[in-house]
């Protein structure tokens, strides 16, 4: 069949097929944790660069009227620094009632090969493929490190 890359003529074959281990509830929600940290983090610092930034304006700032709108600025995004740092993650709605050693997804590497239309020699590649636990659907795979 021309111009068809079914997985007839790709000619694919599992050279190795193995579990690599489990993504639990806990692991899910430390993730998710970290995460939330990391982004929370980023948009604190940006808010401190322009809090350093505009003490330093303020600083070289004479006359009164303008030195009020700095420190009016300045307590604003100290206020908002602070309620960044108290803000807690949201994205984790839906794992309040579940058991932290629940088991979300399995982890299966897969080390396979298949011949793209057109090439002489096969390509081997490596996935961690994220199947439910009942192995009825695909999370989605990452390449193997």
């Amino acid at each position: 069949m021309k111009g068809s890359d079914t997985k007839e003529n790709l000619n694919f074959k599992i050279l190795e097929l193995n579990e690599q281990g489990t993504v639990t509830v806990a692991d899910s929600i430390s993730y998710l944790t970290d995460e939330f940290r990391k982004d929370k983090q980023l948009i604190i610092s940006r808010i401190e660069l322009a809090l350093k930034m505009t003490k330093d304006l303020q600083a070289k700032e004479t006359t009164k009227h303008n030195h009020e709108i700095y420190i009016s600025d300045i307590a604003g995004m100290n206020k908002n620094i602070d309620s960044l740092k108290n803000l807690t993650p949201d994205n984790l709605r839906g794992y309040e009632n579940m058991n932290k050693d629940d088991v979300l997804a399995v982890i299966v590497r897969c080390h396979y090969s298949l011949q793209l239309p057109g090439t002489t020699s096969p390509v081997e590649e490596t996935f961690d493929f994220y199947i439910s636990p009942d192995g009825t659907k695909c999370y989605g795979k990452t390449r193997a490190k």
